[in-house]
Parts: structure tokens; sequence; C-alpha cells
């Protein structure tokens, strides 16, 4: 199973719903248990997609589309951080770590997401933990510019 697969399955109670019909700009939308994706993403853009809409269906409240309040935007970022979170885990930099990956794009390789997905999960995770968060014996270091560094404590 892939990742949008495993998102898919783990939220059964949403309709997700490919439409060809979607303009290239837009890659997705949430409306009332709907999620509507444009088909036209690599499976990495689609694995962001999906956790995003995800990310709006646990988090957003009202009609988001027109980000021209604070409330709206913070609830657009929410979701955006909910979203990175579902995709990149602590647990998955630790598996980077664990693989051999050196960088950033070692990374986003390796789990299968985008750049953009890559770093705001690193982004939330450096405001979530105040940049350092210990696991199963490792310490990962989050920086807010989108970079890591893990060390493993034996």
């Amino acid at each position: 199973m892939d990742k949008v697969e495993e998102l898919m399955a783990a939220y059964p109670n949403i309709n997700y719903i490919f439409d060809e019909k979607m303009p290239d700009g837009q890659s997705g939308l949430y409306v009332d248990n709907h999620v509507y994706l444009n088909p036209r993403q690599s499976p990495q853009q689609l694995a962001g997609t999906v956790a995003e809409e995800i990310g709006h269906h646990l988090t957003t409240i009202g009609n988001i589309i027109d980000q021209d309040t604070n409330l709206k935007r913070k609830q657009e970022r929410q979701a955006r951080d909910i979203g990175a979170s579902l995709v990149v885990s602590p647990s998955d930099i630790i598996d980077c770590y664990e693989n051999g990956c050196k960088t950033i794009d070692d990374c986003v390789t390796h789990l299968g997401v985008t750049n953009q997905v890559f770093e705001d999960a690193i982004s939330y995770y450096a405001r979530r933990f105040n940049g350092i968060k210990t696991e199963n014996g490792y310490t990962i270091f989050f920086r807010e510019n989108g970079t890591i560094g893990v060390l493993k404590i034996f």
C-alpha cells in the first residue's frame, strides 16, 4: 500500500474524488467530508495534497478559500501542519537517518514526499517541540529553516 492509499484507508469516512475538471492550479479541495483531488499530480504531490485535505477535515471550520482574515490564514496553516505531520513523522526522520539519508533531497526521495511537505513538517515540529525531540533513543533537532539533525544515543 502506498502513502496515498494508507492515508485514505486511515480516514475512510471521507469520500475521495479524483476530479478531471479541477483547474491545474488547484491540487485539492475539502468540502463536507469530500476531498476533491486533481489527478494530474505526481504521487509525491498527491500524498501531500491528500494529507493537507485530511488536515482540513480535522481542523477547518467554515469556508476558508478566501484567505482574507487572520483566522482563515491560521486555519490554513494548521491544516497544512497537520497534513505534513501525517506524511512525515519524527519516526520517519529516524528511518531516514537509519537508511543513510544525508540530505533533505535524500529524505524527500526516501519518504516519497515533496520538498515543500518535508519543510512544512520540519517547521511544524520546530515550533511544536521547541526545536528538539527525543524518541526511541534518538534526539532530533528541528530547525525553522527546514533542516534537521539526528543524534543516536547509545
